[in-house]
């Protein structure tokens, strides 16, 4: 009788050592998949974030790209400011003669403009630059090479440009022979002033 109920309690502690053992087991599993799952969780955060990182510094940068982009334009068109820069402009628009000295500095203008362009090309082709705002430098290139005088400078700069901004200004320069002439700015823009004057008179001379 003694020796049956030594051997229950023996097999009831074994049980519990075992069980006891079990919990262990599965507490220490239970604190690994814890830690696992943790792990990951900060893996996808830091993810996440540095997403976040990239997506501002790609937003920094384009933006730095647009400012360096309006202030070459800002100095392109102040250039016109010059009285000799806008003097050989006009006459080699309208076809008169010029001189040595004149065609230094029609080439000078000029050529500055296809290179100022050829930065904002690369930019575009690397993703740096907005395509709204290339699309915008695209109709520019397009109207200014609508101008005899700008593709004539062209056929003489093109030999030290890159192959593949070469390539692209040979498409403008060759769609735009076959475009109209570009109205001359001076003209055109007198003509604007007197219409815009006029409309002004006429919307006073209506008022009660």
């Amino acid at each position: 009788m003694l020796d049956a109920e030594r051997n229950d309690r023996a097999v009831r502690l074994r049980i519990a050592v075992l069980g006891a053992s079990a919990k262990i087991v599965i507490s220490s599993m239970s604190l690994a998949d814890l830690a696992s799952l943790a792990s990951s969780v900060a893996v996808v955060v830091s993810l996440l974030f540095l997403g976040l990182q990239i997506r501002q510094s790609n937003r920094n940068q384009r933006s730095l790209m647009q400012q360096g982009r309006s202030a070459r334009n800002v100095e392109l068109l102040s250039r016109l400011s010059d009285p000799r820069v806008s003097d050989v402009i006009s006459r080699a628009a309208n076809g008169e003669t010029l001189t040595d000295q004149d065609c230094f500095v029609l080439y000078s203008y000029m050529t500055s403009v296809f290179w100022s362009y050829e930065d904002c090309f690369f930019q575009f082709h690397l993703g740096m630059l907005d395509p709204k705002s290339w699309a915008s430098d695209g109709t520019i290139l397009r109207r200014l090479l609508g101008n005899p005088a700008y593709r004539a400078v062209w056929r003489f700069a093109r030999g030290g440009i890159g192959d593949e901004y070469r390539s692209f200004l040979d498409g403008l320069a060759a769609e735009s022979r076959h475009n109209p002439v570009p109205p001359n700015l001076p003209n055109t823009l007198r003509q604007y002033i007197a219409e815009e004057r006029e409309a002004l008179q006429r919307s006073q001379d209506v008022r009660p």
